[in-house]
């Protein structure tokens, strides 16, 4: 029994390890990220951004050491809104009126435009313990 058990688990592991690893946080709001990222970041509060032009639910921006950063927030229940997040981790940008920007996923989150900020290191760190 135990050698069929181990087989079964052996095989379990095999069959996820290709799986994309997902963090869990539809649940969570934009405005919860934005004061986790406050908090953590230092920055303010620089507004809401448009969702229309990559059809996020929600997103704002903040201004980090002097520089926007921007946050979308995607409902992951539907398909398009997964397929988005997927998007950017496999080619680590996304575009949005026709311009590209680097990008990062978090569960239903998308961070964008970090990558030449002074405090990226500490915007990624903050991001992804969300």
């Amino acid at each position: 029994m135990f050698r069929y058990l181990c087989f079964f688990f052996a095989a379990a592991v095999i069959l996820f390890s290709g799986c994309r690893s997902t963090v869990e946080n539809n649940h969570r709001t934009a405005q919860e990220l934005c004061r986790y990222m406050m908090q953590r970041t230092g920055g303010t509060f620089d507004g809401t951004m448009a969702v229309e032009p990559i059809h996020a639910d929600e997103g704002f921006a903040l201004k980090v050491a002097n520089r926007q950063v921007a946050f979308y927030k995607f409902n992951t229940k539907y398909k398009k809104a997964r397929a988005k997040i997927e998007y950017v981790d496999k080619n680590g940008f996304i575009y949005i009126y026709g311009f590209k920007f680097p990008a990062v996923s978090r569960g239903s989150f998308i961070m964008v435009d970090y990558e030449e900020n002074p405090l990226k290191d500490k915007l990624l760190e903050a991001f992804n313990s969300f």
